[in-house]
């Protein structure tokens, strides 16, 4: 312990006396090191973390039932949830829990923010106490009875004042008042990590958050998300053996709904709570997000030690008449080694500080990202001991790659050579020595990041280009909501077609109509359909995706239909029904016929059947990645459904809001105009991952360039100083101030060159891996894999021209004296 502590202060009295060196270098590390903390940070937030105020989460488990098309982690409906929750020999609680989107407040005060319908016995499996009043009981959960609702911390401290006497009070959601019996604990967010909601509404009051009569009755209506509490002793292997019989009884008392297209019965399967922290539909997808964050991060850290190291033994040549005498005196290799190595832990070690509290920053700016989604982006991303502990592991690590190799080197010096003041071995006539290697892995880890930049630059460029299948330009989106009491179908249809026509009375208003899911939105209903005359394959997915559309709505979204009619006026109730389908339906139902006036029926091979009168183009409806699918358009006044307003303008959209505010007031009293957006504005969220993934690479290619470009420079510099000598002998016998400038600057592009025909072919793999990323490019795009070279050999030329300038200016007879 002496040694270590004399180690320590004689390591920071030699730093403090090279501040430029021990400044850049703990910037450095702080940089790779606050990258790592920051996206570990992100991983221990969405994967390790447990969730808050849940009492005993390992005996928390997620009750998924499978999907008639075969996934096995599909939703359950509100019947299946009750049929759960009677297996009280395995659960000592099962809870439902449904998000929805909600409005908040009325009048100027109106917020759009997340909900969640929960079963009334939803916080007491989770074991999760009230921070203020209490939570739901048994008579909320009941339909009639008095509406209540659960706020959380943060919308009480946000939206509500933070007053203590919040319970009792009313606020508005969705227009209806509700009665606030309780606040969350702080930091309590709901079940779906990363989403953040501010309500919790009883199924006894669901109709205010958006469900119909038929959302809580029918069993084939999967509008539930379950989860259950172990009973102490039960095994998960034990109550999923008991839920295998559960699906048993269900298929033989309900074979219409809980079959699935291979006419199996439907499966329930259990995930533990720590596997079911991501949603397991989109579990793949983000975790390799995740990982692609993860192995940029990597490559940063590993920029940042190669600059570091480079320095390291930068400094380690101007120190071998230190180390020559100190082994003259007696010092062992060892002993010199760990003397370095403390150096080495040091600058780490403050570079780890400093990059924790930039991680803090960097992980609260995060926090404040605001994603247009019609729920809040939440996740705790505070450090806590995990990420200490994984910082404290990188620290290390980073002390050990950056200073070994230095270390190593200045341990065994040219004693003789070194107590003389010689240069140093390597000097003269080595032209690649290990600074130089570092500086070339660094060029090619550089290029790997600035390749992945500009495969998503090109990647956001091919968005751009890709046709949605729709004019997604001066297009207004604009839910009209009812108000308490006005859910009833055929009043919402009512209701959207007289705001259409008034709205088509504003000026700036070209067209407009109304849907039920929005294009790249976050919508995605699909239903089984028998097409009339054609008989499915052994195994055949015939549940389809599909919309619900209201007159003129191909019109106003510049759909182009090349075969028959869109949606009119006289497609209403009373009149015969239709049905307008995409190419891609065409195509697989009616192969080289003529699809309109065929057949479609929504209920089954008894009918009734809806006629096709039209055939719409192919689109892009859940993502501009996906490929071609069948897809079928409905009558919203022969199915009343959704009331999304879908307005084409001729300037801002925006601007027409107030006037379709006035209009609706004036055609149905109470009903309100919430979470406008662009159709624009819809396209750029579809493609946020994209957007992130891309300015993160973005960003930390130009790091990694910066410190590639400063290392080119700090080999040639050194070697201009230790080449004097020499340059001076080139000069004195008829060199000319080109000859040398070419010297030096053939020194640094041949850096370059290795860097990058070493980086080059792994580009090209690790482009594969981003495949699944990547819209409107390919990931052997020629113009990424052209233009990065090109950026860094421009970069390292200038970084090379400045010591080849200096090396110029090298006096012939100054030059020869020194030596």
């Amino acid at each position: 312990m002496e040694t270590l502590l004399q180690d320590l202060r004689f390591a920071t009295r030699t730093l403090a006396r090279a501040p430029g060196f021990t400044l850049a270098a703990v910037l450095t590390l702080a940089l790779g090191i606050g990258a790592n903390t920051t996206l570990f940070s992100l991983v221990n937030a969405v994967l390790l973390r447990p969730p808050a105020h849940v009492a005993e989460p390992d005996r928390l488990v997620s009750v998924y039932t499978s999907d008639f098309s075969g996934p096995a982690f599909g939703s359950s409906s509100y019947p299946d949830y009750l049929d759960f929750r009677a297996q009280t020999g395995v659960f000592s609680g099962v809870a439902m829990f449904a998000p929805r989107p909600v409005a908040v407040g009325d009048g100027e005060r109106l917020e759009r923010t997340g909900a969640e319908v929960v079963s009334e016995d939803y916080f007491r499996v989770l074991g999760v106490r009230p921070g203020l009043g209490r939570f739901f009981v048994a008579e909320e959960g009941r339909p009639g009875a008095a509406p209540a609702v659960v706020v959380s911390h943060e919308l009480w401290r946000r939206f509500l004042g933070g007053v203590p006497d919040v319970v009792g009070r009313t606020v508005r959601v969705n227009g209806q008042p509700m009665t606030v019996v309780g606040v969350a604990p702080e930091g309590f967010r709901g079940s779906l990590r990363g989403a953040a909601f501010d309500l919790w509404i009883p199924v006894g009051a669901a109709q205010a958050a958006g469900f119909g009569e038929g959302d809580l009755t029918g069993r084939g209506n999967r509008v539930a998300f379950v989860l259950a509490r172990l009973r102490p002793g039960v095994t998960r292997e034990q109550a999923q053996a008991r839920m295998d019989g559960v699906a048993r009884g269900l298929h033989a008392q309900h074979p219409d709904v809980w079959t699935d297209l291979k006419r199996q019965g439907r499966r329930i399967t259990l995930l533990p709570e720590r596997e079911a922290r991501i949603l397991p539909q989109v579990r793949g997808p983000a975790l390799s997000f995740l990982a692609l964050l993860g192995a940029t991060a990597g490559l940063v850290l590993l920029i940042c030690c190669a600059n570091v190291a480079g320095l390291m033994l930068a400094r380690a040549t101007g120190r071998l008449r230190e180390m020559g005498i100190r082994l003259s005196l007696g010092a062992g290799r060892g002993r010199i080694v760990r003397q370095m190595l403390t150096e080495s832990a040091l600058l780490a070690g403050t570079g780890a500080a400093v990059g924790v509290l930039a991680s803090v920053w960097a992980t609260d700016l995060l926090a404040r990202v605001r994603v247009p989604l019609p729920v809040r982006i939440g996740l705790d991303l505070s450090p806590d001991r995990r990420v200490l502990a994984a910082t404290v592991a990188v620290t290390l690590a980073t002390a050990l790659l950056f200073g070994l190799a230095p270390a190593l080197r200045a341990s065994r010096p040219d004693v003789v050579g070194a107590l003389k003041g010689a240069p140093a071995a390597g000097g003269r006539g080595r032209r690649f020595t290990l600074r130089g290697a570092l500086v070339v892995a660094q060029v090619a880890m550089s290029l790997l990041l600035l390749v992945g930049a500009a495969l998503f630059v090109r990647t956001l460029q091919g968005a751009a280009r890709i046709d949605p299948g729709f004019r997604a330009e001066k297009l207004l989106l604009v839910a009209l909501a009812a108000p308490p009491g006005e859910a009833r179908p055929e009043e919402r249809a009512r209701v959207a077609r007289e705001v259409q026509l008034r709205a088509r009375s504003v000026p700036e208003v070209v067209e407009a109509s109304w849907a039920e899911a929005v294009p790249l939105g976050m919508q995605g209903s699909r239903r089984g359909m028998t097409v009339q005359g054609y008989q499915p394959a052994e195994g055949e997915d015939m549940e389809l995706p599909f919309n619900v559309v209201g007159p003129r709505y191909f019109e106003t979204m510049g759909i182009a239909l090349p075969r028959g009619r869109g949606i009119t006026d006289a497609d209403r109730a009373g009149a015969p029904g239709v049905v307008v389908v995409n190419e891609t339906f065409a195509r697989r139902f009616w192969p080289g016929q003529d699809p309109l006036g065929r057949q479609v029926s929504v209920s089954g091979p008894e009918g009734p059947f809806l006629t096709v009168v039209g055939v719409a183009r192919d689109g892009r409806y859940g993502s501009l990645a996906e490929e071609p699918r069948p897809y079928a358009y409905f009558a919203a006044l022969q199915e009343p459904w959704g009331t999304v307003l879908h307005v084409r303008t001729s300037g801002d959209p925006r601007r027409v809001l107030p006037a379709l505010r006035r209009e609706v007031a004036a055609a149905a009293p109470g009903w309100t105009l919430e979470d406008p957006r662009t159709m624009e504005e819809q396209v750029g969220t579809s493609l946020f991952p994209q957007r992130a993934a891309g300015r993160v690479l973005t960003l930390f290619g130009a790091l990694a360039l910066l410190l590639a470009s400063v290392g080119v420079y700090g080999v040639l510099a050194q070697s201009v100083a230790q080449r004097r000598h020499e340059i001076g002998v080139r000069m004195a016998l008829g060199a000319r101030a080109a000859d040398v400038l070419r010297l030096v600057l053939r020194q640094g592009l041949a850096m370059v060159a290795v860097g990058v025909a070493i980086g080059l072919p792994a580009a090209w793999a690790a482009a594969r891996l981003l495949g699944g990323f990547l819209l409107g490019t390919s990931p052997s795009d020629p113009a990424a894999f052209l233009a990065t070279p090109l950026l860094l050999a421009a970069v390292a030329a200038l970084a090379s021209w400045l010591p080849a300038r200096r090396a110029t200016r090298v006096d012939p007879m100054t030059a020869l004296r020194s030596e």
